[in-house]
């Protein structure tokens, strides 16, 4: 799909979003995307991530996940930060899993709407701002 997009000339970089054991595939596929067909990723509360694989990550990615999320531990969430240059941790304090795409209050909804904006922030500057 990506050599589609490049082809057609749509985008020169593409972004990938995961959610849950999602992150844990785009990490996976970002510490081997040897192309270079990917500008960021953003990784919504991933599990199961291996921080070994982020020495090879060579985009910038932005992990948003809750303090209190106990199949995303913050220390595999910061281990990754450090790992991979220009990546950035975003914390919601007393959220856990999934808030962002099942708020369970209004509380956790204006804390999802919040990390969609972070999200589209981000992918401004990486994709649009520092095109590759």
């Amino acid at each position: 799909m990506a050599d589609e997009f490049l082809a057609a000339g749509i985008s020169k970089k593409l972004n990938l979003i995961g959610f849950c054991f999602g992150g844990r595939q785009l990490i996976e596929i970002l510490a081997h995307d040897k192309q270079a067909y990917f500008g960021t990723g953003v990784c919504f509360y991933g599990t199961q991530m291996n921080p070994s694989l982020a020495a090879e990550v060579k985009v910038p990615v932005l992990f948003i996940c809750g303090d209190n999320d106990p199949r995303c531990p913050l220390s595999t969430v910061y281990e990754m930060e450090k790992r991979i240059e220009g990546s950035r941790v975003v914390i919601y304090n007393g959220r856990g899993h999934g808030f962002a795409h099942r708020p369970e209050s209004p509380e956790e909804d204006e804390d999802a709407e919040n990390a969609f904006v972070v999200m589209r922030h981000w992918l401004h500057d990486y994709l649009v701002v520092n095109k590759g």
